[in-house]
């Protein structure tokens, strides 16, 4: 009787343990969000992510958040962004019109993305680990504006 209740007690313990091993996994592994940061002004958030497309290895991209006044959306141009790593530029981009990312309703019907992604297929082991800046230069109407983003790497339990 004896050794029946302890192998049912070793089986609890054991699933109860699979179970808990299960969900940890699965709450370091969920999230593709590595890195975050907002502007200190709070008009831009700012993302990095895992990429699904992983023929060429793992792999990141950035996202850029317009998070203001949605009437300032449509008047607001990216001029550039540059994305510094460990204080060195990693690459030049072309100009994003941020008219084109606001999320509002296209003509003839759809809607259009509520951000602009790019820098597609960063290699992981240039971005994870890394000192990672993003700056927005963009202008509202004919004001210029700059802002850095330092972008912290997200915590495992906040994934």
């Amino acid at each position: 009787m004896r050794s029946k209740n302890k192998i049912k007690k070793s089986l609890i313990i054991t699933a109860l343990l699979l179970i808990c091993f299960v969900t940890f996994f699965a709450m370091i592994s969920g999230d593709k969000v590595k890195y975050e940061g907002s502007s200190r002004n709070g008009l831009w958030v700012s993302t990095i992510e895992k990429s699904d497309k992983t023929s060429i290895g793992p792999n990141y991209f950035l996202n850029l958040y317009w998070q203001g006044n949605k009437k300032e959306a449509k008047r607001t141009i990216v001029q550039k962004i540059i994305l510094y790593i460990d204080g060195k530029k990693y690459d030049d981009r072309e100009d994003y019109d941020l008219s084109e990312y606001t999320g509002e309703e296209m003509p003839g019907g759809g809607q259009m993305e509520d951000h602009i992604a790019t820098f597609d297929f960063m290699p992981e082991d240039e971005v994870i680990g890394h000192d990672v800046v993003v700056k927005v230069e963009w202008k509202t109407g004919r004001e210029k504006h700059t802002d850095k983003i330092r972008l912290q790497e997200k915590p495992w339990y906040k994934r």
